[in-house]
């Protein structure tokens, strides 16, 4: 087993790290805090790694081993602090079931993260976690802010009504809109109506529309906000309830749904 001993400059490394409450941080970050070049930090940070002091997460990216944990030579902090210290200052923000797990509104686990970015950025296995980028066009990137993950780690996460039109948008990032629908009606005390409309139509999607209204009405909460108005301007035309489901069920003309999840299931998902 390896011993955790300590160089200079790896010293004076954790010692930054540790007044910064910093445990994830990348190469540049490193090579910074210990006064050297890139070329020697990677150095450094190998011998540090094959010591157990630290833990890779990604090129570039590491995980500082907390010294409290003994003998431990691995450890990865809270998933979604690491991807959002692996964006490297591109924009992010968790997001569609990652950020409904943080707002306390899903029923099932998932080790699946979901990041939406302005950046085409492909899929990958990060500390164990499979993390899904969403891009986004640039006038659809709003609705975020710092989110507290507690022990002073903070990650750019959808805010509570974004997190939801982002599911009604691409229900299939969130479990299906059964799933969603839950979110909605576990949620619904602490929900801004007003802004949930609100970013609904400056999305400038009339399926979200279409299917936020619908369950809205379907789960007896059309009195936050006037149907009526959300059903205007809607064009001619239908789309799926839920996507990721076949073309099938009922149309239901008054919101220009085909109805593959029907009405009676999502009172079900939510009675259980």
């Amino acid at each position: 087993m390896s011993i955790k001993t300590l160089g200079r400059k790896t010293a004076l490394l954790f010692t930054k790290l540790h007044d910064r409450d910093q445990l994830i941080f990348d190469l540049p970050t490193a090579a910074e805090l210990m006064g050297v070049d890139r070329p020697h930090a990677v150095d450094i940070l190998h011998l540090a790694a094959k010591r157990g002091l630290i833990t890779p997460v990604q090129r570039g990216v590491y995980n500082l081993v907390p010294f409290e944990l003994g003998s431990t030579d691995f450890h990865l902090e809270n998933r979604y602090a690491i991807v959002a210290a692996s964006m490297f200052g591109k924009p992010y923000y968790l997001s569609h079931s990652s950020a409904l797990d943080l707002h306390g509104l899903v029923t099932q686990p998932s080790f699946e993260v979901y990041v939406s970015t302005l950046n085409r950025l492909a899929t990958r296995n990060q500390g164990g976690a499979i993390v899904h980028f969403i891009t986004m066009r640039e006038p659809q990137f709003f609705g975020y802010a710092l989110h507290d993950l507690g022990n002073n780690q903070k990650v750019f996460a959808s805010d509570l009504e974004r997190a939801l039109i982002d599911g009604f948008t691409r229900s299939k990032y969130c479990g299906g809109m059964v799933e969603v629908a839950k979110a909605v009606f576990m949620g619904k005390s602490r929900i801004n109506f007003e802004k949930l409309v609100a970013y609904a139509r400056r999305m400038n999607t009339d399926a979200t529309i279409r299917r936020l209204g619908f369950v809205l009405e379907t789960l007896g909460l059309g009195d936050k906000t006037p149907l009526a108005d959300l059903q205007t301007g809607l064009p001619a035309g239908a789309v799926k309830l839920d996507q990721e489901l076949p073309l099938d069920g009922a149309h239901n003309s008054k919101w220009g749904l085909r109805l593959n999840v029907s009405a009676e299931e999502i009172i079900k998902s939510v009675s259980n």
